[in-house]
């Protein structure tokens, strides 16, 4: 006998969502609030890992480098995870369309139409 699950309530379901987390922007502003407040001699990956608990820093230090920031990497002698240095920054920070696309749009530009030119494939998904 074959085992047929039951229909989920809307409920029991969640939605996945796709792109930048919601809190991609406070995390951008808290890097860049400490590689401020730590000139010099930049701001470790694992401190910002282990303490600040933002595991996907590297996302959020590249896209502060495409907002205009000049950040700098470097790896000091004996240290395991690279640092982050800020070199300069611009006056206003960027919000360049590669920030807010997604990565189908970064890598093709913008996305085709939703039809496909197959009339009764295309009456299908409208409806």
């Amino acid at each position: 006998m074959r085992y047929q699950s039951k229909p989920h309530s809307p409920s029991q379901t969640r939605k996945i969502h796709r792109g930048r987390p919601a809190f991609a922007a406070s995390q951008r502003e808290k890097i860049l609030e400490l590689l401020r407040a730590a000139g010099a001699q930049g701001v470790s990956r694992a401190t910002l890992i282990f303490e600040h608990r933002m595991t996907q820093c590297g996302a959020r230090v590249d896209e502060l480098k495409r907002q205009g920031c000049v950040i700098d990497s470097f790896l000091l002698q004996g240290e395991t995870y690279v640092r982050y240095r800020l070199t300069s920054e611009p006056l206003e920070l960027q919000q360049p369309a590669s920030i807010a696309a997604g990565r189908y749009e970064r890598g093709h530009g913008r996305r085709p139409s939703q039809t496909g030119g197959l009339p009764l494939f295309d009456a299908a998904v409208r409806s």
